[in-house]
């Protein structure tokens, strides 16, 4: 089918730009209203935007009507010299956890959850607050920082690393190599970019391969050494050593990404939301609902994609099988027939929880109870020792160029450090 052939696309359909954050909720908006299925010639994709048709989809995916693979295929195709570097690495991410259907990934998944399920990641709560808390010494005399950077960043790549046994002197290596990563995949970069950021993926394979590697001759308690272990004993038909290295490197990157996008986001919203702001503070109870509320309201991953499988049909628009259907969650939680005003930012909302942030059904992300737990150690903790942070008035929010991950890179805040209320981290 021609792209001439595909539609409706019309003015929204046309004009639209996923990479765009500043003018998506517009779009997602009169698309709701007017046209909730269109067409989007840029990427070659299917855009749905209401609440109910991607809560259907994410229900059928991997049974009828759509599959998960081709989640990860790259927005725009690598350049001759991008694939030129990626072959000479080696790189051959197949189909895993994240773009797999049952029956494999529902055994995938199994062996994961039995590591990241709430009751295995609370563990890990002491150590996160004691690192928390170390961050916030080093800033708290100041009186300015970024939050993103000099705060949080850190926080989520220290525990998924400490998960993945990578060592910690290690850690600032492996973030360099990941960096491109999300633009690579999920952006429309230049060529010159294009080959920039495959050289660091390559790099980052290289790591992923001889860290897998080590782990397989002397297992440990990791969640890699325990992926090998239980697949194996659960179906050792589908033990690779190359799905080992893929589920290395998709969670290295997807462990700490969102995490620290939904952390920068929480901390421009509330602020500029002050009413907001200072609920938490006065009653840090509410930081779990908080946290909903926020993921709804400035969801980090905005869209994923599906393939439909058959033709389908949806708000009577007709979709042909082997299509790439582009479910925009961000779209999804502010959807006015689920959420009551939503472009209001309200930390008591009732259904908050009711968001598509972390996806539906069998391929709900299965980092969900790590991330709330680093999401509410960290919030705590500033609430606690930095009530009174002020944004930096004017200042540029600046977000990733990709469809799919999407976080401010900077917070920038001031507060005056005489009236920090626990007299020891007072100047």
């Amino acid at each position: 089918m021609s792209t001439v052939d595909k539609c409706p696309i019309g003015e929204i359909g046309e004009n639209f730009d996923p990479l765009n954050p500043h003018t998506a909720l517009e779009y997602y908006t009169r698309a709701r209203a007017e046209q909730p299925v269109f067409y989007n010639p840029r990427l070659n994709v299917w855009v749905v935007t209401k609440y109910d048709d991607i809560n259907e989809i994410e229900r059928l995916v991997g049974t009828q009507k759509y599959t998960a693979k081709g989640a990860l295929n790259l927005v725009k195709p690598p350049c001759p010299e991008a694939l030129d570097v990626v072959m000479n690495a080696g790189i051959k991410v197949d189909n895993t956890i994240v773009d797999e259907d049952p029956p494999e990934h529902t055994v995938k998944r199994k062996v994961l959850r039995e590591y990241l399920g709430e009751d295995v990641v609370n563990r890990f709560e002491p150590q996160i607050r004691d690192l928390v808390n170390r961050k916030l010494d080093g800033l708290v005399k100041r009186g300015d920082c970024d939050l993103v950077g000099d705060y949080v960043f850190e926080v989520p790549a220290w525990v998924i690393f400490q998960l993945m046994a990578v060592p910690s002197e290690d850690m600032e290596r492996i973030r360099e190599y990941a960096k491109g990563n999300g633009k690579f995949g999920f952006g429309i970069p230049t060529d010159e970019e294009q080959v920039e950021d495959a050289k660091g993926i390559a790099q980052y394979w290289e790591y992923a391969k001889a860290h897998v590697d080590k782990l397989v001759d002397n297992p440990g308690d990791d969640i890699m050494s325990h992926y090998i272990r239980r697949l194996k004993e659960e179906d050792a038909s589908l033990f690779d050593i190359q799905d080992a290295y893929t589920v290395m490197l998709q969670l290295l990157f997807a462990g700490h990404e969102t995490t620290t996008n939904t952390s920068g986001n929480a901390f421009r919203h509330l602020l500029e939301n002050r009413d907001q702001w200072e609920m938490l503070c006065e009653d840090p109870s509410r930081i779990p609902h908080a946290i909903d509320e926020v993921l709804r309201y400035a969801t980090p991953v905005p869209h994923w994609r599906r393939t439909t499988t058959e033709d389908v049909v949806i708000q009577g628009v007709k979709i042909p099988a082997g299509e790439t259907v582009m479910i925009a969650l961000h779209s999804a939680n502010h959807d006015e027939d689920v959420f009551d005003d939503p472009s209001k930012l309200d930390i008591s909302r009732k259904n908050a929880r009711h968001h598509l942030a972390f996806g539906k059904g069998r391929h709900r992300c299965i980092g969900e109870a790590l991330a709330r737990l680093e999401l509410k150690v960290i919030l705590e903790e500033l609430v606690r020792r930095l009530p009174h942070v002020q944004l930096v008035e004017g200042q540029p929010w600046i977000y990733g160029e990709n469809i799919s991950h999407r976080g401010v890179e900077h917070c920038l805040v001031t507060w005056d450090p005489s009236q920090n209320p626990i007299p020891a981290d007072r100047p």
